[in-house]
């Protein structure tokens, strides 16, 4: 993927991002739209976003019940859910410049940048957290180094199937 995709790419999936965290149920049909658009136009990439994305929902319903995370609605809301469809999308796009790097370097990238992510949604109030900043940052860190290395393991194992 060439710079200007690449941050194209990123640049876009930041804005799908706040859609969801700012918007959180009044955008949930936004978000639908934006993840069948790309699904229709890329059809490819149904299988890994929807793969990475259940994952995504049934880790944070672990971490929900475990009160590492606590959401308005009982269960995880339906905008989380549009956002996990949207990062396994984010990720089929991103697949070419997974693979050019370490998944040791993925997997701290990932946890770097999916801790903050959080924090992130943390400090604009879309999730609560109830053990504290240090403890959820800390597990956050490292269930999300675990989840990217995973996706980058599991990637460099099935190279021709994610074309």
């Amino acid at each position: 993927m060439s710079g200007k995709k690449l941050l194209l790419a990123s640049l876009l999936f930041n804005v799908y991002w706040l859609i969801a965290v700012l918007g959180q149920q009044a955008y949930v049909w936004v978000l639908a739209l934006i993840v069948i658009a790309c699904w229709w136009k890329f059809p490819k990439g149904i299988k890994v976003a929807l793969s990475i994305g259940s994952f995504g929902v049934v880790m944070d319903l672990i971490l929900s019940a475990a009160d590492i995370f606590a959401f308005e609605s009982i269960i995880i809301p339906s905008w989380l859910v549009m956002l996990w469809l949207g990062f396994g999308t984010f990720i089929w796009f991103m697949r070419s410049t997974i693979l050019q790097y370490p998944a040791i370097v993925i997997g701290f990238l990932g946890g770097i940048g999916g801790s903050m992510s959080y924090f992130a949604g943390y400090r604009l109030d879309a999730v609560q957290w109830p053990m504290g900043v240090g403890i959820t940052l800390s597990v956050l860190f490292v269930i999300w180094l675990l989840f990217s290395l995973a996706i980058a393991l599991t990637m460099k194992h099935t190279e021709p199937h994610y074309s």
